[in-house]
């Protein structure tokens, strides 16, 4: 059989597609068929090991349907076969032009954003899990099989390449940002760290250079003047540098399945449009810590961030060990077994993983894994506008405030789903009395009096011998009807707890009304 593959690379998309193409290329050819690769150019050629073509395409002047007559002018020389497309600009008109001459048309789409007319459409962005969120209206083509799971990744199912030396006794951290990209960032983000007085001398940074990466001489001038700083040429050697890597620091990649399928601790953040993911899909995989936009240029803050999640590497390390979907490095053997099995059916793979929870209201202590989902909430119009600050706080703050803080939170749910976020936090300690800041914020608009009535009175019997103390902005009136009903007093304005308040949450006393509780 032959296969033929029509991808292609650039500084803005990347290696990428050229990558996992070979990667099923080997796959194929395993099972003795041929393996054909056509590009704009030949300049991919250093990539791959198979037998390439080039179309010749211009870089100004791009047309679907004059890009499909060329390629199947040179494939028709060669025979019918199976054409697997990996190209963002090719879609529906591409496709129905090339399924005239050819056996299937094989797709390997991850952005979901056009119509398209294949036989097969692969799709493992962990954004569509686990529920369904693919749009399978955009496919013209009946009939069509679906492989949208993230276990069905490409990833390399190659093991150790090369063994590099890394010693016991360091704590090394990984940065990479695909085959392309600016390595601007990274060198910024490392010279901050070297500077930053509480950085640990037993760490030590790695950085592996991407084949179209630029800007490359940056990292190297740093790693001469500066032990602790490594760097690698990709080549294959990506899955041996991250299996031996305590935590890792990059794009949502190719990287993004093999820091999964190792359980290496990650942050992580997007580069470009084909990345784009939520953070909660992320979190099927085991990734909790995933930066902004916004995040990424506040090199200081992200250092500040690296350092700190160091420091607490046992709690990172914890996040990703049991995740919702479990990756393992099968996805293409899994793709050939679809594609030639006759008793395909067409459906989709949804996670085995079940919850289950108790009908009642439910609290738990609030972990690590509810780290997002915490800011999400505090994000909230309707907690924003009645809160002490009701400026959005950004990922990259809330990380660090959230490995650094002493707060205890919990979470009320009801049937599963998450209601109320609420905390307590102690204060002061004046003339022997404990004062105890009590809060609370809504998941959704389902949390009612009732919701708050149950968590805060669980709240006030866990703690005894405690005074509750807690600040209500004045246009809150659900919080103040639940304060008034409770019978919490107003404070005194003169009382030396809102003096605390007021310093160490920067408040404007006048829009808050104070009250205490003795529990």
């Amino acid at each position: 059989m032959n296969i033929f593959f029509r991808t292609n690379y650039n500084n803005k998309i990347g290696i990428g597609h050229i990558i996992r193409c070979n990667r099923l290329a080997n796959e194929f050819s395993k099972l003795g068929h041929n393996c054909y690769f056509f590009f704009d150019n030949l300049n991919s050629v250093r990539f791959i090991n198979y037998k390439s073509f080039s179309l010749n395409t211009k870089k100004n002047v791009f047309n679907e349907l004059s890009d499909a007559r060329n390629f199947c002018k040179y494939t028709r020389k060669i025979g019918k076969g199976y054409v697997i497309v990996d190209d963002y600009r090719l879609g529906y008109s591409w496709e129905r032009f090339v399924s005239k001459y050819h056996k299937k048309v094989i797709l390997i789409d991850d952005l979901n954003n056009k119509e398209h007319f294949s036989d097969y459409i692969i799709n493992y962005n962990p954004k569509n899990f686990p529920e369904i969120k693919y749009n399978f209206s955009f496919n013209k083509k009946k009939g069509s099989k679906f492989l949208i799971h993230p276990n069905y990744n490409i990833i390399s199912q190659k093991k150790i390449i090369k063994n590099y030396e890394f010693k016991k006794n360091f704590f090394y951290i990984t940065f990479y940002i695909g085959g392309g990209g600016n390595l601007i960032l990274i060198s910024k983000i490392i010279l901050s760290m070297i500077q930053n007085k509480n950085l640990s001398k037993n760490i030590k940074f790695l950085v592996i250079l991407g084949d179209l990466a630029k800007n490359k001489e940056l990292i190297k001038k740093i790693s001469k003047k500066n032990k602790c700083v490594e760097f690698y040429e990709k080549g294959d050697n990506l899955y041996y540098i991250i299996k031996k890597t305590d935590i890792f620091v990059g794009t949502t990649g190719t990287a993004l399945f093999e820091t999964a399928f190792l359980k290496t601790p990650s942050i992580l953040f997007k580069i470009s449009k084909n990345q784009d993911t939520d953070v909660f899909s992320l979190e099927n995989l085991g990734h909790f810590i995933f930066l902004d936009y916004k995040s990424i240029n506040n090199i200081k803050k992200i250092s500040n961030l690296i350092i700190l999640l160091s420091e607490n590497y046992k709690r990172l390390s914890q996040l990703n060990k049991n995740p919702l979907i479990k990756i393992d490095n099968k996805g293409s053997s899994r793709i050939l077994k679809n594609i030639f099995s006759k008793s395909l059916r067409e459906k989709i793979i949804k996670s085995k993983k079940n919850f289950t929870f108790d009908k009642n209201l439910k609290i738990e202590k609030v972990n690590d894994r509810n780290i997002n989902h915490y800011l999400y909430c505090r994000n909230l119009n309707l907690n924003r506008r009645n809160s002490s600050n009701n400026k959005k706080i950004t990922t990259i703050d809330h990380y660090n405030w959230w490995f650094a803080t002493q707060r205890k939170s919990y979470v009320l749910s009801e049937n599963g789903k998450k209601i109320l976020y609420f905390y307590d936090e102690e204060i002061a300690l004046i003339n022997k009395k404990k004062y105890f800041l009590s809060g609370w914020f809504a998941c959704s608009t389902d949390c009612s009096i009732r919701h708050i009535l149950f968590a805060l009175d669980w709240q006030r019997r866990i703690r005894k011998n405690v005074i509750w103390i807690s600040f209500v902005n004045k246009t809150n009136h659900l919080a103040l009807k639940y304060s008034k009903y409770v019978g919490w007093k107003i404070l005194n304005k003169n009382n030396k707890v809102i003096s605390l308040l007021k310093q160490n949450f920067n408040l404007d006393i006048r829009k808050f009304i104070f009250f205490e509780r003795q529990a």
